[in-house]
């Protein structure tokens, strides 16, 4: 059982970096053209209410899932665990009620300009200085998602080398490594 509940925890870990990761938003790479951008918008839009609802479903189904398991076993690290598992799964929930609800900062964007008396071609201009501003953004969260999975990594490692337990101390260097896998991806 504690194999079972130590593979579960780990995917769970896995996925979670997806849930709190909330930039997934698509980058648009189109001509600086306000058509272009608005037809862009529009689409990322509906897989936002999609990506949405996924998340609120697949959110759901772990909270209760966990909860129910939690109940019903008497195990401390099996209750940690699902205790874990219904938490994430309500992070899920408020972060697909944020995409359905909210979508991204380019539909806020798009809802100030294109409700506007501003011409078309001040339009474009609005947008270019909107996307050369956005992209100098991602850089900067890229940098620091390889910065904080680094650190998560080098705590990670440093408890699993603390740790006597060997249970808790795979989970660590599990954790250790797939963060610095993270740090990496995200360098290049």
């Amino acid at each position: 059982m504690k194999k079972f509940l130590l593979i579960f925890v780990l995917l769970l870990a896995q996925n979670s970096w997806a849930v709190l990761d909330r930039d997934q938003e698509a980058e648009f790479h189109g001509p600086t053209q306000w058509k272009e951008f608005r037809a862009f918008v529009l689409e990322e839009h509906e897989r936002d209410q999609e990506r949405g609802l996924s998340y609120m479903i697949s959110g759901g189904i772990a909270a209760l899932g966990g909860t129910l398991a939690y109940n019903g076993t008497e195990e401390p690290f099996g209750r940690a665990m699902y205790a874990i598992t219904a938490n994430v799964g309500i992070a899920a929930i408020g972060l697909g009620a944020t995409y359905y609800w909210t979508g991204n900062e380019n539909d806020s964007f798009y809802q100030a300009i294109e409700g506007s008396s501003l011409s078309p071609q001040q339009k474009n201009e609005v947008l270019n200085r909107f996307l050369t501003r956005q992209r100098q953004e991602r850089e900067h969260r890229r940098w620091i998602q390889v910065a904080t999975h680094a650190l998560v990594a080098a705590v990670n490692l440093y408890s699993a080398h603390q740790e006597q337990n060997a249970d808790i101390q795979s989970v660590f260097y599990f954790l250790g490594g797939a963060n610095a896998i993270l740090a990496i991806s995200y360098a290049f």
